[in-house]
């Protein structure tokens, strides 16, 4: 039986090209990373929209989900909180009237997939998978920061090359793309499955594995400012506080 190591998604990689340390804390210790104001807001909104296309074709329908979905973890006030819960309803009510627009099937939320390169496992679980009109896929990840980079090609994006050769690999989803909706910008970036070069995505993913497999788990320091382990770190390096 291989070990957990063996089994690779995105988030794993991610965690562990931005620190090891930090996936030794996650992935191997098993502490969770603390809730800020944008992950809470981000949680309730990927929440919303799973309920939402799985229960209802009807926009007007989409704030109800909202309310029901909420996550109340992560504000340091009531104030605080409702601040953003208007933020997220702001992004919803776009996306709402983007969805009277929509002329794709939504096929599926949350799908995970899974196939075997070798000794590795690589899975991964996409937000939302459309069918298009002309019989092709839309593989959709939903991006809520206001952060987020619109303007990065989306075939530089390890994640969504991940999840296109996911939906070939195990789907047998041959003709598609692979989509950032930014929902704090009422914005998406595409590109099509054959843009994203297989071999070097899984070769970034089995090489990153290896190190993880021999228990390289040295500091990366230069990424503790972003951390959510940072206050709970003894190796953290931050900026003096003004």
């Amino acid at each position: 039986m291989q070990s957990d190591s063996h089994e690779l998604n995105f988030s794993k990689i991610k965690t562990y090209r931005e620190c090891p340390l930090a996936y030794k804390y996650k992935y191997i210790e098993g502490k969770r990373e603390g809730l800020v104001p944008a992950s809470s807001l981000g949680v309730s909104i990927h929440r919303t929209l799973e309920a939402y296309h799985a229960q209802s074709n009807d926009p007007s329908e989409l704030l109800s989900y909202y309310d029901d979905c909420w996550m109340g973890a992560g504000y340091a006030s009531a104030g605080e909180q409702m601040e953003w819960y208007l933020k997220g309803k702001r992004m919803l009510e776009t996306y709402a009237q983007r969805e009277y627009e929509r002329k794709t099937v939504v096929d599926s939320t949350e799908r995970e997939f899974i196939f075997q390169e070798g000794e590795w496992t690589l899975r991964g679980k996409i937000d939302r998978i459309d069918k298009l009109p002309d019989g092709s896929w839309e593989v959709i990840d939903y991006k809520t920061g206001a952060d987020a980079d619109v303007t990065a090609a989306v075939t530089d994006s390890l994640q969504m090359g991940i999840y296109a050769v996911g939906a070939r690999r195990a789907w047998n989803m041959q003709r598609g793309k692979a989509t950032f909706y930014f929902v704090a910008f009422d914005q998406v970036q595409s590109a099509p499955f054959e843009a994203f070069d297989e071999r070097k995505i899984i070769d970034t993913f089995i090489e990153t594995g290896k190190k993880i497999v021999a228990q390289d788990f040295s500091p990366n320091c230069a990424n503790c400012p972003n951390c959510l382990f940072k206050d709970r770190c003894d190796q953290a390096v931050l900026p003096p506080e003004n």
